[in-house]
């Protein structure tokens, strides 16, 4: 049997439990012909530099692993070394993966005690895959990456501010320079809360990312999405719907469209529950969007799509198959064919 084939079968065993196996296989009668199941365990999937594998972590804090498209074939990319657990992955624009990690003491009870208290963020080079570079640099939450540069920006610890920087090389070991606070909510209330999440393309003049608020039981069930643009300095509001959650996730190639997760299909009485599905947002000031899938709603509000990134050809979105039980909670990958998806609805209409 070959070694990937039986870390897929073993993982497979570890990860599911029954009552989500049968959840995610029953789907498969149901899907609409655009939508096909990747995987059915693993995370907050990240398409690699070519968009011919997806990485992904096993599970919220764990390791992670890439999947190839086409062949199916599964690896693990974090096996050769010891880590506390890996929060992000995020694949470079050279290929080399950036990764936002905990302390090395793993906490079985509290495994996501790092994520709001200062991640460090590490490069793992395709030079030397067992050994991650760190760049000194800690994060809350995921940092963002360039698709054309070696640009990056990451929420500093608090989600009141958000610097960015460019990931150089001397001697093959990554360092950062040119580090600058672009956004400062740091005289803002406390529960406010920023994450960066995209640069747009194609110039990367603008950072796309989440501004959040609540209250002192939930500081993040009220988002919008936001733009700023790193030249002008101007702020750009993309989506303005009050009481709804509306978070940014993965940018489109042409820097047209966000896809984005949103409650805003929810009745009031249901909103700010993470009842969440993907949508289409226009990054043109409109605030128009297109929803594309209804998984909160055709299941009785008990799964959500989630976590949506998109290829670089622009044709197939990843997601996540979400658990409602908060932001980020998921498990099993989905593909979303966008091309399919334009002649479904032609086909119906």
């Amino acid at each position: 049997m070959k070694k990937s084939v039986l870390i897929t079968a073993i993982l497979f065993l570890q990860f599911m439990n029954p009552a989500n196996t049968q959840t995610i296989e029953s789907l498969k009668e149901e899907l609409p012909p655009y939508f096909s199941i990747l995987t059915t365990w693993g995370v907050r999937p990240e398409w690699d530099e070519n968009s011919e594998n997806i990485y992904f972590l096993n599970k919220l804090v764990g390791d992670v692993f890439k999947i190839n498209i086409a062949t199916r074939e599964v690896s693990q990319v974090t096996s050769g070394f010891y880590h506390g657990g890996i929060h992000r992955v995020l694949c470079l624009s050279n290929g080399d993966l950036l990764l936002a990690m905990g302390s090395n003491i793993f906490n079985a009870t509290n495994p996501e005690k790092d994520r709001h208290s200062g991640l460090g963020l590490y490069v793992l080079t395709k030079d030397n895959p067992n050994s991650p570079y760190p760049l000194n640099a800690y994060c809350d939450e995921g940092p963002a990456v360039s698709k054309n540069s070696m640009k990056i920006a990451w929420t500093l610890q608090e989600q009141r501010e958000i610097k960015t920087g460019e990931i150089i090389y001397e001697g093959g070991v990554p360092r950062l320079e040119d580090i600058q606070t672009v956004i400062s909510y740091k005289d803002s209330s406390d529960y406010v809360r920023l994450e960066t999440q995209d640069f747009r393309p194609p110039l990367n003049e603008e950072l796309i990312y989440t501004h959040y608020w609540g209250d002192a039981k939930d500081q993040y069930y009220n988002s919008q999405v936001f733009g700023f643009n790193l030249k002008t300095k101007e702020t750009i509001k993309y989506t303005d719907l009050p009481n709804s959650y509306n978070e940014a996730e993965g940018i489109f190639p042409d820097g047209n469209y966000m896809a984005i997760e949103s409650d805003r299909h929810q009745p009031m009485e249901e909103r700010n529950k993470y009842k969440l599905d993907i949508y289409k947002l226009k990054l043109d000031g409109s605030g128009d969007v297109e929803r594309l899938a209804d998984f909160s709603t055709r299941y009785l509000n008990k799964i959500k799509s989630d976590n949506p990134v998109v290829n670089k050809h622009g044709n197939i979105i990843a997601h996540q198959f979400g658990f409602q039980k908060g932001a980020g909670d998921g498990r099993g990958i989905f593909l979303f064919d966008l091309e399919l998806y334009e002649k479904y609805k032609k086909k119906e209409n």
